[in-house]
């Protein structure tokens, strides 16, 4: 009879939490992105990869040549996610080395007159979903040679 009871209980607790276990929320692992304007310049492809589920350690190259002077980006960075399931609020920094075409001055918005390493930071919203969609806006502000440049960023891409 003891037997029987015990079983009972097994089974009853695995059927219990059965729902559960189907509800709860995948932790992605890595995330590929393009991100408009942003940490990477105007537009850059990004990598990135989560420790645990509050951390992600990001990398990525970019180009600019229309509100900044030809030249390449390449960011990089940490974030730090508040929130469960799909939707986070991303606060994070980092910074970007970017290397200017030094051809004379393009008629440009900000033109930074050197190749830098620029500070920058991240405070926005990204969404991941159950199968892979992923996108971010953010406001990116950065900090350079020439002072503070108040940036955002949208991104878009696949987290697996």
């Amino acid at each position: 009879m003891k037997h029987l009871i015990a079983l009972g209980l097994v089974a009853g607790l695995l059927v219990s939490a059965a729902p559960a276990a189907a509800q709860s929320y995948y932790q992605k692992e890595a995330s590929l992105y393009l991100e408009l304007f942003g940490n990477g310049g105007e537009l850059s492809f990004n990598f990135e990869r989560f420790v645990g589920e509050h951390v992600a350690l990001r990398t990525g190259i970019g180009v600019t040549g229309a509100a900044y002077r030809k030249g390449y980006v390449v960011p990089f960075g940490a974030s730090f996610f508040l929130g469960a399931g799909r939707h986070k609020i991303e606060i994070g920094g980092g910074g970007a080395w970017i290397d200017f075409d030094n051809n004379g001055t393009d008629r440009v918005i900000f033109d930074l007159k050197e190749d830098q390493v620029v500070a920058n930071g991240v405070f926005g919203y990204r969404f991941i979903g159950d199968y892979g969609l992923t996108y971010r806006l953010a406001f990116t502000p950065a900090y350079t040679k020439d002072g503070f440049e108040g940036m955002a960023g949208a991104a878009f891409g696949y987290s697996f």
